[in-house]
């Protein structure tokens, strides 16, 4: 019997890899059919075409390889515990992976068994890091000059000299998420004094002599927090000695968006390659707009029908909401249940939106609702259960402020790893092994289905440009065109405040959500500032003295001495302290809340999806669409493509570093007498300095969005009217030779729906 299913799945696999090989032939055939007609054809349809050909290429060489093993993408934003869960996964809790310095050096990581462990580095390109230093130059010198005006600004305010009314500071220029990564990247280069020309285009290997503690040691300067070289490490690939690595590979990616573009290339281009990939979302957030951009980004079209959701830091999501519940039975299947809820509503929200976008459910939105429920995992209790007594400092704060939660309950390493969940993350895995020869067959299906989608959409975009140059061409000549051109772009002009008055809007939106978190937040800090006294009670010990014979028997010359006897007695006091730990909590609890809030209020402070609509409709509203001499489609087209590229970035903050220092300001439990008043007074200053960060960080972070609000205003209009404009000029070349550029045109779409028709069969 398994000799006969292994005999189906090598019959399937060779008839799907036959389907791909002929899927290749034609993507090849296609990419070389319209190449000729690259004057005609935008270049960045020819380009989109050719890389999906490259990827498709490379993506079925991958998956058709004899004995291959099967391949896990683990992805996820920054701070939702990818390196933990992969640890408590595969290497039972133990620290194998090695994590990154900062998101700005977090490079793809391959891992894959081997008798012998070693590591390879691949440093960036020479093309790859001039890219980078481009744009970090761009912000050193935007830098130089806005510190010369502020300067300036500063001797003028501090001098005689009067200030014009209403004078302001110098406004602090935004940056792109790549802009700053670069500039991050570039300036850890400068502090460390490395020579980058000489690794620029090579691989460096790393022999872990039969040792994987000693591999992992020796990978610190590449991957390490202080490492020298982690700026220039485009990805590594580490071969480890263990046998949980056998009959997998893992790819473990970094944790966010990736800002440096080559990189996150890279990273799309391995998971294509992947069979199986988990997802990890927070469970207080989960599938926000940031894991829905991030698996829009990575997963569409790549033939990836095995997706495992995964609900991580469960721990948290406990001590966030336990005070809902009057016990932990009660606690956990209810939690559980709002949180699967939670996950049914987002995805359903998503798909909703993704259905009125494209006409239509998308297959990645298909494939997530097949992957529901989530599996909601804690890899902290997993470690909490494992290592008994030997806890870290930050893990027994943990288990502490858990088995405060309920009167009366006590966490057992039983219950931890109940609340773990990782029952079921290994119950996933092993059935994923156990399915490997079927998902494997039929990952070459879906790259192959996958392609074709890709391509279909592609060719329809290719084929409404192309009719609508036609349509230019058939119905008017240059000068008609050219004066309609005109006057659309007078309308698109003048009705510039109405546009304006869309991105007012959002602007507003934005200065109120982050005012209003920010209000919030100062309000909070009131009552973390305060540290409670208590009364106690307690036995102390104390001494009484007295004068007493103490004569020795056969020594009359000493039988009138005396000697002071003591003796200790026991009395209850009264005392008041103040509890350090609770101090502590107060603050930890606060910079948790308070980076959630952020986060939160970032991510839903605008609408992106509405944000477009709105602004499409602005632009609708200039133009009358019911007269008959009006052709819609001289807007309508290059206006989606305008709309298209507006991106409003959604902001993540990272404030535990404090947690740790907090700590380290206190070395006792609790204080009492004058301690009590320097307890406060820290607690006060600690405060005072978190709320000055995160007052600085709100006040970044609405720059930063509201300079891109700004920059996509100022680039929006002359993007539509470029458009348009681009349409004259191309019907300017089109007149000299009508007939020829009438034929080529035809030509274009008959081989389009020609294509598209043997793509659908």
């Amino acid at each position: 019997s398994l000799q006969y299913t292994s005999y189906l799945s090598m019959i399937r696999f060779e008839n799907h890899l036959t389907v791909g090989l002929i899927m290749k032939s034609m993507i090849n055939k296609i990419y070389f059919r319209y190449e000729p007609h690259a004057g005609i054809i935008k270049n960045k349809f020819l380009d989109d075409v050719d890389q999906l050909r490259r990827t498709f290429e490379t993506d079925i060489e991958n998956a058709k390889q004899e004995n291959r093993v099967l391949r896990l993408g683990i992805v996820g934003q920054i701070k939702r515990g990818k390196s933990s869960f992969l640890n408590s996964l595969l290497f039972d809790g133990k620290s194998v992976l090695p994590k990154a310095a900062t998101p700005m050096t977090a490079a793809l990581t391959n891992i894959s068994y081997s008798k012998q462990p070693s590591a390879t580095i691949e440093f960036y390109s020479k093309k790859e890091w001039h890219k980078v230093l481009e744009k970090a130059y761009e912000v050193e010198q935007e830098e130089k000059v806005y510190n010369e005006k502020l300067n300036e600004f500063r001797l003028s305010k501090g001098s005689d000299r009067k200030l014009q009314k209403g004078a302001r500071p110098p406004k602090k220029p935004t940056y792109s998420e790549e802009s700053k990564a670069c500039f991050e990247l570039y300036q850890m280069v400068l502090s460390s004094g490395l020579n980058v020309d000489e690794y620029l285009d090579t691989k460096y290997f790393v022999d872990g002599k039969n040792s994987n503690e000693m591999l992992i040691a020796d990978l610190t300067p590449f991957v390490g927090a202080q490492g020298k070289f982690a700026p220039i490490v485009k990805s590594s690939s580490l071969a480890l000695n263990l046998s949980e690595l056998k009959d997998i590979e893992v790819v473990d990616t970094p944790g966010m968006n990736d800002p440096i573009v080559s990189r996150g290339r890279r990273t799309q281009e391995i998971l294509g390659q992947c069979d199986v990939i988990f997802l990890l979302s927070y469970c207080g957030q989960f599938l926000d707009s940031q894991d829905m951009s991030l698996l829009a980004q990575s997963i569409p079209n790549k033939g990836i029908e095995e997706i495992v959701l995964i609900g991580s830091l469960f721990d948290s999501a406990l001590l966030d909401e336990y005070s809902n519940y009057d016990s932990i039975q009660q606690a956990l299947p209810s939690l559980t249940a709002s949180l699967n809820d939670q996950a049914q509503s987002e995805v359903n929200a998503v798909c909703r939106q993704d259905e009125l976008n494209n006409g239509g459910q998308s297959y990645l939105m298909q494939t997530l609702q097949n992957a529901l429920p989530p599996i909601f995992i804690s890899s902290r209790c997993y470690d909490l259960a494992r290592k008994g007594d030997d806890l870290s400092e930050e893990e027994q704060h943990t288990l502490n402020r858990m088995n405060q939660m309920f009167d009366g309950f006590t966490f057992t390493p039983q219950i931890l790893e109940a609340i773990a969940n990782f029952q079921k993350v290994h119950s996933k895995l092993n059935s994923v092994r156990e399915n490997k020869d079927k998902i494997m067959s039929e990952r070459l299906d879906n790259i192959t289905k996958g392609a074709e989608r890709d391509l279909l959409h592609k060719l329809t975009v290719i084929a409404d440009d192309i009719a609508n140059k036609r349509n230019n061409l058939e119905k008017g000549d240059l000068v008609e065109v050219q004066k309609k051109q005109e006057e659309l772009a007078k309308r698109i002009s003048a009705g510039k405040s109405q546009v304006s008055m869309v991105f007012d809007k959002y602007r507003v939106q934005i200065e109120k959500t982050l005012h209003k978190v920010e209000q919030g937040i100062k309000q909070d800090s009131l009552s973390v500032k305060r540290v409670n006294s208590h009364t106690g009670r307690r036995e102390e010990a104390y001494t009484t003295s007295r004068e007493a014979y103490d004569p020795e028997l056969f020594s009359p010359s000493t039988w009138f001495s005396k000697k002071t006897v003591s003796s200790t007695s026991y009395r209850t006091v009264n005392y008041t302290y103040a509890n350090v730990q609770d101090a502590v909590q107060k603050l930890e609890d606060f910079v948790v809340e308070t980076s959630d809030r952020l986060y939160q209020s970032s991510a839903q402070a605008i609408n992106i999806n509405q944000f477009r609509e709105d602004i499409k409709q602005a632009v609708k509203s200039l133009f009358d669409f019911s007269d008959p001499d009006f052709d819609p489609e001289m807007i309508l087209l290059p206006l989606s493509n305008s709309v298209d590229r507006i991106t409003i970035p959604t902001i993540s903050l990272d404030l535990d570093h404090h947690i740790n220092s907090i700590r380290q300001q206190f070395s006792v439990n609790e204080v009492e007498g004058d301690e009590i008043e320097k307890l406060r007074e820290e607690q006060v200053r600690v405060v005072g300095v978190l709320l000055t960060e995160i007052t600085q960080e709100v006040n970044r972070c609405g720059s930063d969005m509201l300079g891109r609000i700004s920059n996509e205003e100022q680039e929006f209009l002359p993007s539509l009217i470029g458009d348009l404009q681009s349409n004259v000029e191309q019907l300017s070349i089109d007149l000299e030779s009508k007939e020829h550029a009438l034929k080529e045109y035809s030509d274009i779409i008959a081989m389009i729906e020609e294509d598209k028709r043997k793509l659908s069969c």
